[in-house]
């Protein structure tokens, strides 16, 4: 299996690299065989304009009848009709007066929405309501074509018996549908068809009494593409997507999903806009998981979803971001497109908040579900309370900040503590600045208290119901900028950037704050863990997250940057270098192993480097002087030549005894260093072939962690796409030395020139399939 991949993933690399360009792009050959209305579109009621008429010969038997023959040809407004022979009658008088016209001999009638071919017509010139016999349609400035015995033609709406429709171009009969009765509504742009029948190439694929198609770019309710796939995980599977137009602001899609391992799936996502904010809710079901591998109690499966963003009452912003599923494996066991097993965590939070100039006033709700198999999980924060307020140029000098913050902690742990924090952050900064550099001088206080509770557990450990910590910080920020158009590359203007910052923080001995149980899993405290250092991570005030652990610093940062700059001004490439180097050591407490050791921390190093316009390459690098050895690396090489096209390499390695020092328990147990390697090739190989392909492999494991190859052909009127997947996935009880994977497999369908389709090659989908899916990692634009 995995020599075939690898040899798969070889020929698509070769095939996008050396590939011939696409000659037009594919819309833009669709709709060449589309006809398109020429000239200025007339305004108004196309009835009241007037009539223009030739021909060779002209009978005018007045008041009752006129006959033209010969090359006749009739004009008004948008309207045009060219004929061999022509009649027009009238009778009655007055307001009763009724007047036809009739086309013979064969016709071609064209305006601004339809091109006609027929033998016969009559057109009731009072309501130009028109009847055709054996015409040959096609929809103007869209695709849509097609057949009939007769047709109406009324202001609104279209009625064809014993007629046939497709978007694909003329000599193209890859589908059609044909109905004993089609209706085509013109203003709300979709056909209605009784006794159809789906046709491939002329076959009959299936049949339904009753069928709607759009046939414009407006929402309708129906059926969408189905999907389908086998893995062997979830069996055979098939989706069939159900689409509701709710109403012009609220849509819904149903997907019933079957899998022969597990069961049905019932999925639901739904769409708002309304005056009081967009959104999305989405949920996902399934009542009796049968899979034999899934060793739940619970067989029931769901998941909810709902994000929300709103702006009311001028300066009220109100947020929510939920998601919530029935158990710890839910995205290990089903791809979804509202979470990841390889995000470690669900988010639920909510917040609302009130904006002026200079304040800011939020109130938020906030908790996490974590999947790792821990016994105490995170905190949550409800209700927490933000303000902050800002004055600049107080006294014409400094600059005044203020962050104050109540918080209350509670977890569903009977051993963990709960908490209220109460925090004010007042600062002032000082900025000063001159023609080669600047400098901020800052003074802040961290002033916080909490009430802490012991937890209900009977071995709940003690903790001190009341602390207060007062920490006074001082910080000096220098930095310059020096540019040189004479370099080592002639044309490029040279910038070098030193930076400088001192940094000073009292001990304080924050032992007592929170529970040390859950310091292997959480990190720290509440709601702090450790941040992971690079460049610009060096100049942080602190540095763990959160407000429950502020480590002593007596520190100087050095570092810099230099960038070069084309002709046109236009940064094409940048270096970063960085260490901390402290006179104390940064602690927490009196456990060394929450200290800095050494006189110095890691090197920091970024790089960007635009080569030109198709190639970019972006690294990092961490070198650890404590242990001498590289703790951090990665790097990303990517060819983009034009459009969605691309390849990118790409690799990350992470030292074991950083993991150990820095990562969270559950992470630890990896018991080994990081080291993967990954390639992404997307590529358009022509207007009609799309490719993707990508494999990820871990060197230290010496096995595949995910491969992907998904190839679709693209057609003016239907595209066809296939992929096959093969990722590493995990089971309950699982050995150490196990590793699993899921081999799948799908099809994807569909239907083009219903509606507004930019006909997109597919690429963009495929990307984004999988567990590690594509991401662009440039910022030199």
């Amino acid at each position: 299996m995995k020599k075939n991949y690898l040899t798969l993933l070889s020929l698509s690399v070769l095939t996008a690299l050396y590939s011939s360009q696409s000659f037009a792009d594919l819309r833009q050959q669709c709709l060449l065989g589309v006809p398109r209305f020429t000239g200025e579109t007339v305004q108004g009621n196309p009835n009241d304009q007037p009539v223009y008429i030739e021909a060779d010969r002209a009978e005018l038997n007045q008041p009752t009848n006129a006959r033209y023959e010969g090359d006749v040809d009739i004009k008004q407004g948008n309207r045009h009709l060219k004929a061999q022979v022509a009649e027009v009658t009238q009778s009655g008088e007055g307001d009763n007066v009724q007047r036809y016209a009739y086309a013979q001999g064969g016709f071609d009638y064209k305006d601004n929405q339809i091109n006609l071919l027929g033998s016969e017509a009559k057109i009731h010139l009072n309501s130009k309501d028109t009847d055709i016999q054996n015409a040959d349609y096609q929809l103007v400035n869209r695709q849509g074509r097609g057949k009939a015995e007769q047709i109406e033609l009324r202001d609104d709406y279209r009625l064809m018996k014993n007629a046939t429709f497709t978007s694909c171009l003329p000599n193209d009969n890859a589908w059609s549908v044909d109905a004993a009765e089609m209706r085509q509504y013109i203003q709300e742009e979709y056909a209605e068809m009784w006794h159809a029948r789906f046709k491939v190439h002329g076959v009959p694929i299936f049949y339904t009494p009753y069928l709607q198609l759009p046939i414009g770019d407006r929402r309708r309710s129906g059926l969408l593409i189905p999907n389908a796939g086998t893995s062997s995980r979830d069996g055979y599977w098939y989706s069939q997507p159900i689409y509701w137009n709710i109403a012009p602001n609220f849509d819904a899609t149903i997907t019933p999903k079957y899998m022969s391992h597990r069961g049905w799936q019932i999925n639901g996502e739904t769409r708002y806009l309304t005056h009081l904010g967009e959104g999305k809710i989405a949920a996902e079901y399934l009542s009796n998981d049968r899979y034999d591998e899934y060793l739940g109690d619970n067989r029931s499966r769901h998941l909810f979803y709902w994000k929300h963003s709103s702006s009311f009452l001028k300066n009220w912003r109100l947020n929510v971001d939920y998601t919530r599923v029935s158990d710890k494996r839910y995205f290990t066991d089903f791809d979804s497109d509202y979470g990841s097993s390889t995000d470690g965590y669900a988010d639920q939070t909510a917040r609302i908040a009130y904006y002026q100039p200079n304040y800011n006033l939020s109130i938020s709700a906030k908790q996490f579900q974590v999947f790792d198999e821990a016994n105490i999980g995170p905190y949550r924060a409800l209700p927490q309370i933000d303000f902050n307020y800002y004055k600049n140029s107080l006294g014409g000098l400094v600059d005044f900040k203020l962050f104050s913050q109540a918080v209350r902690f509670d977890n569903d742990s009977a051993l963990m503590p709960k908490a209220w924090r109460f925090h004010l952050e007042p600062s002032l900064n000082l900025p000063l600045s001159a023609r080669y550099g600047s400098v901020n001088i800052e003074t802040k206080l961290y002033a916080t208290h909490y009430n802490q509770k012991k937890g209900s557990g009977s071995k709940a450990e003690d903790v001190q119901s009341s602390v207060n910590r007062v920490l006074p910080q001082v910080k000096v920020d220098f930095q310059t900028l020096l540019a040189s158009n004479k370099t080592l590359i002639d044309g490029y203007t040279q910038t070098i950037e030193p930076r400088v910052q001192y940094l000073y923080r009292p001990y304080k001995d924050q032992s007592n704050i929170g529970s040390k149980l859950n310091s292997d899993y959480l990190g720290f405290g509440y709601d702090s863990a450790l941040l992971q250092q690079d460049y610009y991570s060096l100049f942080r005030d602190r540095r763990y997250s959160g407000l429950d652990r502020i480590a002593s610093a007596n520190q100087f940062t050095v570092g810099g940057t230099t960038r070069f700059y084309d002709k046109q001004a236009n940064e094409r490439f940048n270096f970063s270098l960085g260490q901390i180097y402290y006179i104390r050591d940064s602690r927490i407490d009196d456990n060394s192993d929450n200290s800095t050791y050494g006189s110095s921390s890691s090197w920091a190093m970024e790089s960007n480097w635009r080569i030109n316009k198709k190639w970019n390459w972006r690294g990092s690098y961490q070198y650890d002087t404590r242990l001498n050895q590289t703790s951090l690396a990665n790097t990303t090489l990517e060819f983009n030549p034009q459009g969605r096209n691309l390849v990118q390499l790409n690799y990350r390695y992470a030292s074991q005894a950083y993991i150990d020092q820095n990562l969270t328990s559950a992470i630890n147990r990896y018991n080994q260093d990081i080291k993967q390697v990954g390639v992404t090739v997307a590529w358009e190989v022509s207007d009609n072939w799309a490719l993707v392909g990508r494999h990820y492999q871990d060197i230290a494991l010496k096995k595949p962690v995910e491969q992907y190859l998904g190839v679709q052909y693209n057609a003016c009127c239907w595209a066809v796409g296939v992929g096959a997947r093969r990722y590493v996935t995990s089971r309950a009880n699982q050995s150490h030395d196990e590793v699993l994977y899921d081999h799948s497999f799908g099809v994807t369908f569909e239907l083009r020139g219903l509606g507004n389709n930019d006909h997109k090659s597919g690429i963009e989908n495929m990307l984004k399939r999988g567990k590690l899916p594509y991401v662009q990692a440039f910022s030199l634009y």
